[in-house]
């Protein structure tokens, strides 16, 4: 027999097996089959008809609804109890909105909530009383109901653990404490900030937290309410947001007629473990425009919760909950005090040296072209503990020079933040005098991020330059930064003293187009005990490593001749004199033998040179040191037309002072 034949000898038996169960349903009985029995049988047949084709059974079961609540009373304004829980309940499921959640309280917001649901289920009057009527519409609604499910064998599923753990013993609250967040000042606009913490521990047995009330109070002469200082309250469990409520309507306070609110929270599920602290965040978007409104706090008011025995309880006298609040932001253990402060006030641009400045030294320039860019100074911009972004729209430098800064600077430019802002040829106030303030604008493009601190780096372009100025120093300084100096901009626009902090200077830089470059060695100051009542003595050492550039440097090895240096007081003075003083040696690891009489150093080489200098005193307890002022050179063996470097900075060419017993 074909496959198609057997398809059709099973279904035809089917068929006579599924007409006979039908005749043998509405056979006469001794007994009149009830609705659910005949329900039964349908079922049984129908299964056994799939079994024989080896199909989908399909089941028809009828289930009624858990959440089903049986109403004893009729619930109207001022009703209170589990029933009105459950209505609530029930309502804000249904998207009827009740603010303050369910409280088990029927106030005006569930009037408000039954009326429209009234309306929407065509109860009329929707009067928001909920009577016998509405109640009838609700078990309707709420009724049995026949689902019909077709059951398909499947594969079976690893079952689902549990999220919330299971609570065990009779638990009691045992105590409540509220701490101040751990910044107490806070900005109007501010986005989640925290305003204090709630810590709880339960003891005896497991606990979950439902309900928990807290309050917002300021000092009475205030005339900003909180519903005008908040947007939202929310709170937090170990960054989890578990609760939130619209505070900046005043209905949703359970005592909006005061100018303290106090908000409930309710349906929180938080699960307390015995002896184990929770500690709950409440965090806060404050309003804009209140203008700040100081002495602000925050307390536990009431805590309802459920045991491991499902038992409800309501504390509102253990441990900080109601904290006295009659000295606002008070310190102590019962509140937590925070200020809510005008936006902006905060925000700050602190102008800072920066260690990557470049030390005082030589800047190779062309005598034929324009140089490259080259940083002569370097600073930095630091927003400190500011709330917001900083906006940098302008800034002044001061470029000081020995000679007119027109004659050696071609161009200038500052670097911030890796970004380039370039100066524009007007920007230069005063460039025919030796202290030029270039005007940065940075047309409101530069942002530094609240807490972050920039590096800022002052660039020239210098023309070339002439012989006649071989040796003019340059340095870059910003200004004290006050309004005028700095334009820029937080939540607001930065004027005081406060927001505006701080000031910076660079060291010197030499231009030449060649010549020596240099930086100190390793001082020395060492004091020689005199004999035979002889007077002590000191031996002063300078080394200085000199690089020739641009040309050979010549170096007369006649101290006298190639050295200008000067005794000190113990401030750092030059004295002006070398009296009592005598050159020990003028060394160096330079070629001696080119040129009789002179140290030479061949152009890009480097090599150290040092002077030893003893002084003997003409008296006791006098304190002195050493400074080295200059460097004579040529770039041939001669001592005629001779080029100078000057010590720049000169307390880096500066031996310590030393005190002599006799």
């Amino acid at each position: 027999m074909t496959t198609t034949a057997k398809d059709f000898a099973s279904k035809a038996f089917v068929a006579v097996v599924a007409t006979a169960m039908v005749f043998s349903l509405v056979a006469p009985a001794a007994k009149a089959a009830t609705a659910e029995e005949l329900q039964a049988q349908i079922t049984a047949l129908m299964a056994q008809i799939a079994a024989l084709q080896g199909g989908t059974t399909t089941t028809t079961t009828t289930t009624t609804s858990a959440s089903a609540y049986t109403f004893t009373r009729s619930l109207t304004m001022g009703s209170t109890g589990a029933d009105v829980t459950a209505l609530q309940n029930y309502l804000i499921s249904k998207g009827f909105s009740i603010p303050a959640g369910a409280t088990g309280y029927f106030g005006g917001q569930t009037k408000a909530a039954v009326a429209a649901w009234q309306t929407a289920n065509m109860i009329m009057p929707a009067a928001g009383y909920f009577g016998p009527v509405s109640q009838a519409k609700y078990m309707a609604l709420m009724a049995a109901v026949v689902v019909t499910t077709p059951t398909t064998p499947t594969t079976p599923t690893t079952p689902t653990t549990p999220t919330t753990p299971t609570l065990s013993g009779e638990a009691t609250l045992d105590d409540v404490t509220v701490e101040d967040a751990d910044d107490t000042s806070i900005e109007e606009g501010g986005s989640d900030v925290t305003l204090g913490k709630i810590k709880m521990t339960f003891k005896d047995g497991d606990a979950r937290v439902d309900r928990l009330d807290i309050g917002l109070n300021h000092d009475t002469g205030s005339e900003v309410n909180p519903w005008d200082a908040f947007d939202s309250i929310s709170l937090w469990v170990d960054g989890k947001k578990i609760g939130t409520v619209d505070a900046g309507t005043r209905s949703v306070y359970l005592d909006e007629n005061s100018s303290n609110g106090t908000l409930r929270f309710s349906g929180l599920n938080l699960v307390a473990m015995e002896d184990k602290e929770v500690e709950i965040t409440v965090a806060g978007d404050t309003a804009k425009g209140n203008n700040g409104d100081n002495a602000w706090e925050l307390t536990a008011e009431s805590v309802r919760f459920f045991d491991g025995q499902n038992v409800a309880s309501t504390e509102d006298g253990i441990g900080d909950l109601s904290g006295d609040t009659s000295t606002i932001a008070a310190s102590g253990d019962t509140v937590a005090g925070f200020t809510i402060q005008e936006a902006g006030t905060d925000d700050i641009v602190y102008i800072k040296t920066n260690s990557d400045s470049p030390k005082a030294g030589t800047l190779q320039v062309e005598d034929n072209k324009t140089s490259d860019w080259m940083t002569v100074f370097a600073f930095d911009i630091d927003t400190d503990n500011s709330v917001n972004d900083i906006t940098l729209n302008s800034m002044k430098v001061n470029v000081e020079t020995s000679i007119a800064y027109n004659t050696l600077v071609s161009d200038a430019e500052l670097i911030i933040d890796g970004k380039t802002i370039d100066s524009g040829s007007t920007d230069v106030t005063a460039g025919t005098t030796t202290v030029a303030t270039i005007n940065f604008d940075t047309n409101g493009d530069t942002v530094i991020k609240a807490g972050d601190r920039v590096k800022a780096e002052l660039r020239l372009k210098f023309k070339s330059l002439l012989l006649a100025n071989e040796g003019a120093t340059v340095r870059g300084k910003v200004l004290t930064a006050t309004t005028g100096n700095i334009d820029a901009e937080g939540a607001d626009n930065l004027t005081t003293s406060d927001q505006l902090k701080g000031s910076a200077t660079g060291e010197y830089q030499t231009l030449r187009t060649k010549g020596i470059d240099s930086t100190k060695g390793t001082t020395s100051a060492v004091l020689t005990s005199g004999v035979s009542g002889a007077n002590d003595n000191v031996k002063f050492t300078i080394p200085v490593n000199v690089t020739a550039f641009n040309q050979d440097v010549y170096i007369s090895k006649t101290a006298a001749t190639s050295l200008v240096y000067s005794l000190t007081d113990n401030a750092g003075t030059v004295l002006g004199t070398t009296t009592n003083t005598a050159v020990d040696s003028f060394t160096s690891d330079a070629d001696d033998t080119t040129a009789a009489g002179y140290f030479y150093i061949p152009e890009g080489s480097s090599k150290t040179v040092t002077l030893t200098v003893k002084w003997t005193p003409a008296a006791a307890s006098v304190a002195k040191g050493l400074q080295l002022q200059a460097i004579k050179f040529a770039d041939t063996a001669t001592t005629t037309g001779m080029s100078t470097w000057s010590a720049t900075p000169v307390n880096d060419y500066r031996t310590s002072a030393v005190s002599t017993d006799k």
